[in-house]
């Protein structure tokens, strides 16, 4: 009974203290390297990307310890206890030109901007989208990497799979 009442509250513990939380738990774990460079926050290290249908979290690691936890889904964006709207993290951490949904197709390896300039290439795709003055995109996905660059913003998202 002691025992139960231990492990209970240990569950129970680890879910308040565990930072928002999101329907959707992810389904699929992969082993990455990521390297996320953006004028306010810049990452290069192993980690891993965990995959579900609601919500997709992305962890970089940096000598055993995580430097970086995103949780995304269509609705917030969570950076470990600290949640806001998608459009509140493009303002702040990207670019406000960028649609709500754009950090979730990335990390989904879906087309973004609802597929404008998509071309199919053997192994993958690619889109290049270009606003003057807002952004220069060119965004590759294959089965083994995500590799998202816009060059008017200075914002390199690239997310190599572990083979």
């Amino acid at each position: 009974m002691l025992k139960n009442l231990i492990g209970f509250t240990a569950v129970l513990l680890l879910g308040v203290l565990g930072g928002c939380r999101s329907p959707g738990l992810p389904k699929a774990q992969e082993g990455v390297f990521v390297l996320w460079k953006t004028p306010v926050m810049r990452y290069a290290d192993q980690g891993f990307l965990y995959r579900g249908e609601k919500r997709i979290r992305l962890e970089v690691y940096a000598n055993g310890q995580a430097v970086m936890r995103l949780s995304v889904t269509s609705t917030q964006i969570c950076s470990g206890a600290l949640c806001m709207s998608p459009k509140t993290f493009n303002l702040r951490y990207l670019s406000p030109a960028y649609p709500p949904t754009l950090l979730f197709h990335l990390l989904s390896g879906e087309p973004i901007f609802g597929g404008e300039g998509k071309k199919e290439l053997e192994g993958g795709w690619l889109q290049e989208i270009h606003r003057a003055g807002e952004y220069d995109i060119h965004y590759r996905v294959s089965k083994d990497s995500i590799d998202f660059r816009d060059t008017i913003n200075a914002i390199v998202i690239k997310i190599n799979k572990e083979k």
